[in-house]
């Protein structure tokens, strides 16, 4: 009797799991549940983005603060990433996520007494936007794993790219969201604003459902680090992509900054003009995000990242075309459209290949390899232009990315499905 009710149970949970691998990803509960808590996060985290930076010229009337705001905020993903993916394989996903939610609560909290109430709220305002940057970090590596628990891995891309197009949305109401933040009278309110959206979110994780399947690690933080760098290294088609990537998010920042400053210079556009060019390229990561997973479906995803990291170089060098705003426009959406493809396929492949218990070591590593050369480069790429112009900067930017493109086609990735 065991024997047989134990059979029908497997073929039950088999049951289960082929509707939930043939289901639209919008019918399963559990991916309802991470969306639903990640775009609370998502969108807290973006009026936390463009209200900061805003709050500091308010407070310092300083250009350089919101420069000093910026470089602080990035400072987590490089320091503390790789540590940050060995804890999350130590611990529960789902506690550690919610964890996170409640320190940058607390950071929220402490940021709006201290505008409220202190003579210099900077002091507290810098610390606590290091801390906001480095539990989001720790949020995100978190959700990776959930999702990798919570779902078949039929619907792992899928799930990406759904996930993905949540912070393409935001890019796109961007503009009308830092319009909304102008009109504010304390700006310093939007952190309670952000306070709630963090609380929906954590208790959305309340009722995800998943499996502890965290290992007893008892080897240091050092050897757990050294073992994730192992077991990158040892697929060979994750170390090639992490290669790769570390050249096109250079160039892509590149481009994106140094577009930035060709608006203003040469074009002379207004801030709502600029306004318009973030839109455009939310617009174009939409686009690209729902519909990623079908152009997977008949290209595989190695050749897809390759041809989307090749066609995203060419809009690099379409502002030389035509100068002129509308081909600016076109360049920002093409850049984010075609750019979003190779994304997908990154985390997708990256979701796929390894084990759960891996994953958080494994996002940690390649999350700072990803961002290594980005510093070094966004900082001589100023220096550049005002040796070589522009123009220059543009089509170095298309060589490199399209000779990165040429040397991944050399390697197994390409025949990766």
């Amino acid at each position: 009797m065991a024997s047989s009710s134990q059979a029908q149970n497997d073929t039950t949970n088999n049951l289960d799991n082929q509707i939930e691998n043939t289901a639209s990803i919008w019918k399963n509960k559990r991916f309802l549940i991470l969306f639903s808590s990640a775009f609370f996060v998502a969108f807290g985290a973006k009026i936390y983005d463009i209200a900061l930076p805003l709050l500091v010229y308010e407070l310092t009337q300083s250009a350089q603060m919101m420069g000093w705001m910026r470089a602080v905020e990035f400072l987590p993903n490089l320091l503390l990433a790789l540590f940050i993916g060995v804890w999350v394989d130590r611990f529960n996903k789902k506690r550690w996520s919610q964890y996170m939610l409640l320190g940058q609560i607390a950071m929220l909290v402490i940021s709006y007494s201290a505008v409220r109430w202190l003579d210099n709220p900077l002091i507290a305002l810098f610390p606590c936007a290091f801390l906001m940057m480095a539990f989001n970090y720790g949020y995100h590596n978190a959700r990776m794993g959930m999702m990798k628990n919570a779902l078949p891995q039929s619907l792992q891309n899928t799930a990406t790219a759904r996930m993905s197009s949540l912070y393409s949305l935001l890019e796109t109401i961007g503009p009308v969201l830092s319009g909304a933040l102008l009109l504010m009278s304390a700006l310093h309110n939007v952190f309670l604003l952000v306070c709630l959206f963090y609380l929906i979110a954590y208790f959305q994780l309340n009722r995800l459902k998943t499996t502890d399947t965290r290992t007893q690690i008892k080897a240091s933080i050092w050897a757990s680090l050294k073992d994730g760098f192992i077991i990158l290294y040892r697929n060979k088609n994750m170390w090639y992509i992490t290669l790769a990537v570390m050249v096109i998010n250079t160039t892509g920042a590149i481009f994106w900054i140094q577009a930035i400053f060709y608006a203003k210079a040469t074009l002379a556009l207004s801030h709502l003009e600029i306004g318009y060019l973030v839109a455009a390229s939310g617009i174009g990561g939409l686009i690209g995000s729902f519909t990623a997973d079908r152009v997977r479906k008949h290209m595989g995803i190695g050749l897809l990242l390759i041809v989307s990291i090749f066609l995203e170089s060419i809009g690099f060098i379409m502002p030389l075309i035509y100068t002129n705003s509308w081909t600016l426009l076109f360049a920002f959406f093409w850049v984010s459209a075609v750019g979003l493809y190779g994304n997908i396929c990154i985390w997708s492949y990256r979701q796929e290949a390894f084990d759960e218990h891996q994953l958080g070591r494994v996002t940690g590593i390649t999350g700072s390899l990803f961002k290594l050369l980005m510093p070094a480069g966004l900082a001589s790429s100023g220096y550049l232009v005002t040796a070589y112009g522009i123009d220059m900067i543009f089509i170095v930017c298309f060589v490199v990315q399209a000779i990165t493109a040429g040397a991944l086609f050399m390697t197994r990735v390409s025949y990766l499905e």
